[in-house]
């Protein structure tokens, strides 16, 4: 596994430069994964494939509404505050908006739908935590909700259209949860020692990440989804 690398800074720092220089590491350490290791969406996405991403979709987002709305009781700054409860809303919109998806094709809920050890260590674990607010959005915020973006973008172009419209409706929301983040941290997160804990967080989220990455392709494996006929044509 690739890991994100670490890189100094001083209190000279400007805030808008320390996310620039993270946010740019994350995506420098993107770049470099092997193609299949990039992306969960490395071949044509057959139906049943379709309906376990959107089982994994639903469930990111019902526990990101339901740990940024836990942070809320333990957020001191306002306005960051402010800024999280709506995006428990928006999580919880995306929820819905995923689960009308899997209703169509014939899932009501996520009941009978387990996810990977490694999905809980990441999402059910690792994104709750953290010991305060900067910490805390710089797992989920900055880097997770870059690369949760960066998945929809690359996966959009292989899915029907009512799922297309569906991701059409919760893109614009991830900008504002990136944009909360960059908020977030620029006004907060300004000593030496906050940034190397956020640059900690930000290394280990990246890592977890690829092994939720890792863990998807072998679930699908597992059910015979992995080797499709490369001649099979996306969904219309």
């Amino acid at each position: 596994m690739k890991h994100l690398p670490g890189r100094p800074t001083s209190g000279s720092v400007t805030p808008d430069a320390f996310y620039d220089t993270l946010v740019t590491t994350i995506e420098e350490a993107r770049a470099a994964l092997p193609a299949e290791e990039a992306s969960f969406f490395n071949r044509p996405m057959s139906e049943p494939e379709l309906i376990e991403w959107l089982c994994f979709q639903a469930y990111y987002e019902k526990r990101a509404a339901e740990f940024i709305g836990r942070w809320l009781a333990d957020t001191p700054e306002l306005d960051a505050f402010t800024l999280l409860a709506r995006q428990v809303r928006d999580e919880a919109r995306h929820y819905r908006l995923l689960m009308r998806a899997l209703d169509r094709r014939g899932v009501p809920s996520l009941d009978r739908w387990k996810p990977e050890p490694e999905w809980e260590e990441w999402i059910d674990g690792w994104y709750p935590s953290g010991a305060d607010t900067i910490e805390r959005v710089a797992a989920h915020n900055v880097t997770g909700e870059i690369g949760a973006a960066n998945a929809m973008l690359a996966v959009k172009p292989r899915l029907p259209a009512d799922v297309a419209a569906a991701i059409d409706k919760i893109l614009p929301d991830e900008q504002f949860h990136m944009r909360l983040g960059r908020t977030v941290l620029a006004r907060h997160c300004v000593s030496d020692e906050a940034r190397e804990r956020v640059r900690h967080r930000a290394r280990r989220t990246f890592e977890l990440e690829q092994a939720g990455r890792a863990a998807y392709n072998r679930r699908m494996a597992g059910l015979g989804l992995s080797d499709l006929d490369a001649a099979t044509p996306p969904l219309a």
